[in-house]
């Protein structure tokens, strides 16, 4: 995912800062949505929320050109200035 200056310094104060918390355990980065990575997974208990994940498949191949990893938000600008 490309990222700009600001995008990377909003990534690190807010979704990075402690990672063990807001990354995705999934895929290890940061998405809008859904994580793309999931294919399927069963929850029990109050949605998945409150439940419980009892099972997850993960897809082959997956498209995660809208996650931001944390080396790219720790990575040094491309841009110039």
């Amino acid at each position: 995912m490309k990222l700009s200056d600001e995008d990377k310094r909003l990534l690190r104060e807010q979704v990075f800062a402690n990672q063990s918390m807001t990354a995705c355990l999934d895929c290890g980065g940061a998405h809008l949505r859904a994580c793309p990575r999931i294919r399927r997974q069963v929850w029990v208990g109050q949605g998945s929320s409150a439940g419980t994940r009892t099972e997850v498949e993960y897809w082959p191949e997956w498209d995660d050109s809208m996650v931001a990893y944390p080396e790219d938000v720790w990575a040094d600008s491309d841009e110039e200035g």
